[in-house]
């Protein structure tokens, strides 16, 4: 472009800025105006929107050239032009401008530090280059550079267009910043909540594939981000498991948004599960998502908690369902709203009978009003134990329970009332056992203390009336007298053996028996005890086998049980005794309930009859010593009492079995016999007594059996010594070494007793026999310790003829010894 031209066209701009500004004045002046000055600029006219140019050009006539531009173009504007690079950064701080025209040469500045400095200090500026001329290549670097624009001072015109444009794609450029920057806002908001977020969220593609993962994946299931993305959600779950997620994306991908929510567990990186509640949202339609998004929220911690309480429940409901007790719930008027197995197994009800009962049909009628007087104590908040109550089973017999009952209340009216029943019938019925035997252990005791002393007096009653009546004449009519002394001593001996043999006390000399011929041997007996009026049937089993009793106790046994079969006999009757083996196993126990005896085989030895019974008081006293339900005078009511002592002392067992009107069966269990017990007694045959000229030395505190024992011996030849007590035989003994053959001790004395004195006299005299005798029995004084078993002993009371027997029998199995050395 020529210089001439660009002169020419600033002088035509020059001509038309003066006549455009002279319009101005003229229409200012008469409009009664004021005009504060020549300097009159087009600014004063401007509206306050008016856009700000800051013009960067060191010729004032191309500024103005630029100014007249803008104003045909209508573009409202204030602009400011500087030359240098401190007034353009001093008033693009202090001025500013929307809009930057530079000229691209400058004398003392450029058009391009301009730009970079703009681009710098205000990048969202527009800058336009404006240049008399230019190249491609300097608009390319200019552009580059980052100017808006570019103009060539020969095509001002253009300048408007130019100005415009570039405000459009600043406008545009801030709102796209704008729009960018809220979506950076917004995905920084997304950002912050789903990385800070206590739930797993991951976008998914419709086969499962995990497009995105946030940061609390670490967390949950152990694996980062990182990790999880590119790889199967699948394959981190089960077989079931992955049909749930499978589903869930499917309903997911179709025409619903959302789906869920499901649970599945899935395994964490330890190889530990996790167990997740998901959600999904499908947004796969969504531009920026294009996936399914899984919400998913721990609830292992809940999943455990329920898995608790359902085992909770679940053992509960086993311990309540299996219980041994009957326990059940009841609404407050008793109808029966749950019980547990055991209730069904012991009232034999079923749970359709159970639904339509109350409690008070089960409650025996003796029971109903002591039940309704608890269950209303209940229902007042009282908690009651060991409440005894008697139920009614569908089948069979009453049964006793003992129960702890309480009341649930809801909103201060009882709710369900609980109950917790054992059943106690076996135990009541043990306990009665027990009470029984108790009073048994009691009369034992009693009578075994009045045996010991009645054999003490018995002794010196019958002895010193056989003296008495040796002494008299045959023809003395006092001989009479003595001989009803003898037999009512006799008589009482008897009562007082038969108290030992109800107190187990008796001293026994057990051997094998075979109970089919000691029954065949009484059998003449037994029916003369029996009488003509009545039948005696004998039912004897070949294989009823062998015992092992006293011969002379299980006589009496049988012979008691048939007189007592005879007494209950009105008229004619029938006396059945019957042998037989018995395998005594748990089966027959229970048929035998509260039996104390140990399982094996036993002999049975039974009694039965056909007379008036017994009802279940007169059962519950039959074994107790004196009592009886015959007349008085008739009976002492000791002979089921030794029966009882016997076969207990024989390891034993009776069981009895009557009603009312039908009779009455004993049943004897004995032990089935064993080989011979090593230093078991064997039975001795009677013997005539025999005298001698042996020394014996009888030592006793009591001086009437003393006295008695020294003159029964003595009449037989015998040498007698005596002494009060061990202490002065002793001293006997060491005076006068080997003068002695036997010694005959009282057990229980003061000072010393029998045991001690016989382990003394057997370091003092070894070989010395001695024979122990007491008023207690030989069972007795070897269990409270008082002599070493198999010791010889003789019972007290005892005849001047039978202990002169014993001592006979002593000696002979100890020959007179020579004197021991002196």
């Amino acid at each position: 472009m020529s210089r001439n031209w660009i002169a020419a066209r600033r002088l035509t701009y020059a001509l038309h800025r003066r006549h455009f500004i002279n319009c101005s004045l003229n229409h200012r002046l008469l409009s009664g105006r004021s005009v504060p000055g020549l300097l009159v600029t087009w600014i004063c006219v401007m509206p306050e929107d008016a856009l700000r140019i800051l013009i960067l050009e060191d010729v004032p006539m191309d500024a103005e050239l630029m100014e007249y531009e803008l104003e045909r173009a209508r573009i409202p504007f204030a602009s400011r032009r500087v030359d240098s690079r401190d007034e353009f950064l001093r008033e693009l701080e202090e001025f500013g401008p929307d809009l930057i025209l530079s000229d691209y040469t400058l004398p003392r500045f450029d058009g391009m530090t301009a730009l970079s400095l703009a681009r710098e200090r205000a990048p969202s500026i527009p800058f336009l280059i404006v240049t008399g001329s230019v190249n491609e290549e300097t608009a390319v670097g200019c552009m580059k550079a980052g100017a808006t624009d570019y103009l060539l001072k020969s095509n001002l015109a253009r300048i408007g267009p130019a100005i415009q444009a570039a405000l459009e794609r600043a406008r545009a450029q801030a709102q796209k910043t704008q729009a960018e920057a809220a979506l950076a806002a917004s995905e920084r908001r997304f950002r912050s909540l789903v990385q800070n977020s206590s739930d797993l969220v991951t976008i998914l593609a419709p086969d499962g594939t995990i497009l995105y993962a946030s940061d609390s994946a670490q967390r949950i299931v152990g694996y980062s981000p990182g990790e999880l993305v590119g790889t199967s959600l699948l394959s981190y779950l089960g077989g079931d498991d992955a049909r749930t997620v499978q589903r869930l994306l499917q309903t997911g991908n179709g025409k619903s948004d959302s789906a869920g929510p499901v649970e599945f567990s899935l395994r964490r990186s330890d190889g530990t599960p996790v167990w997740l509640e998901a959600v999904g949202t499908n947004l796969l339609n969504d531009a920026t998502i294009r996936g399914i998004v899984l919400n998913a929220r721990d609830v292992s911690e809940r999943k455990r908690a329920d898995r608790a309480l359902r085992e909770s429940e679940e053992r509960y409901r086993d311990l309540f369902d299996h219980a041994s007790d009957l326990v059940c719930m009841a609404a407050p008027d008793g109808s029966l709203l749950y019980v547990n197995q055991a209730w069904k197994h012991g009232t034999g009800y079923g749970e359709d009978e159970i639904g339509r009962m109350q409690l008070l049909d089960l409650i025996h009628p003796d029971s109903r009003a002591f039940y309704t007087e608890v269950l209303q104590r209940v229902l007042t908040g009282d908690r009651l134990d060991h409440v005894e109550l008697i139920f009614m089973p569908k089948a069979g017999s009453p049964i006793t329970v003992e129960g702890n009952l309480s009341c649930t209340f809801k909103d201060g009216q009882p709710a369900v009332v609980r109950g917790i029943y054992r059943d106690v019938t076996e135990r009541k019925r043990v306990e009665e056992h027990l009470r029984r035997a108790e009073r048994m252990q009691a009369a034992g005791k009693l009578a075994g203390g009045v045996a010991h002393e009645v054999n003490n007096m018995m002794t010196g009653v019958i002895g010193f009336s056989e003296f008495l009546l040796r002494s008299l004449e045959e023809g003395d009519a006092r001989r009479s007298d003595v001989e009803e002394i003898i037999k009512a001593g006799t008589r009482a001996a008897d009562v007082t053996r038969q108290l030992l043999a109800f107190t187990r006390q008796q001293f026994l000399q057990p051997q094998v028996l075979d109970v089919n011929t000691v029954v065949g041997d009484m059998e003449k007996m037994l029916r003369r005890s029996l009488g003509e009026g009545h039948v005696l049937d004998l039912q004897l089993s070949s294989e009823a086998g062998k015992l092992r009793a006293d011969r002379g106790q299980l006589e009496q046994v049988l012979i008691n049980l048939v007189i007592n079969a005879r007494d209950s006999l009105t008229g004619h009757g029938r006396v059945t005794v019957e042998t037989g083996m018995m395998v005594w196993d748990e089966i027959y126990a229970q048929r035998h309930g509260g039996v104390d005896l140990p399982l094996g085989r036993y002999v049975m030895l039974a009694v039965s009859d056909t007379g008036c019974g017994m009802d279940a008081d007169v059962q519950a006293r039959i074994f107790e010593p004196f009592f009886t339900t015959k007349p008085v005078g008739q009976g002492t009511g000791l002979g089921l009492s030794t029966v009882y002592g016997i076969v207990k002392q024989s390891g034993g067992y009776v069981w009895v079995y009557s009603e009312l009107g039908q009779g009455s069966v004993f049943k004897i269990y004995l032990p089935v016999a064993e080989p011979t017990l090593p230093g078991e007694l064997k039975p001795e045959p009677p013997r005539m007594p025999v005298g001698g000229s042996e020394t014996i030395l009888i030592i006793e505190d009591e001086d009437m059996v003393r006295n008695l024992a020294c003159r029964g011996l003595k009449d037989q030849g015998y040498s007698v010594l005596e002494a009060c007590n061990g202490i002065q035989a002793l001293q006997y003994i060491r005076e006068h070494p080997g003068a002695i053959d036997l010694v005959i001790s009282d057990v229980v004395m003061p000072e010393m007793g029998g045991r001690e004195l016989g382990q003394l006299l057997a370091q003092q005299e070894p070989g010395l026999p001695v024979l122990y005798m007491s008023g207690y029995t030989g069972d007795d004084v070897m269990h409270r310790g008082l002599l070493d078993p198999g010791a010889p002993f003789q019972q007290k009371p005892f005849t001047p003829v039978g202990l002169a027997t014993k001592v006979r029998w002593m000696l002979d199995r100890h020959p007179r010894r020579p004197p021991a050395p002196q």
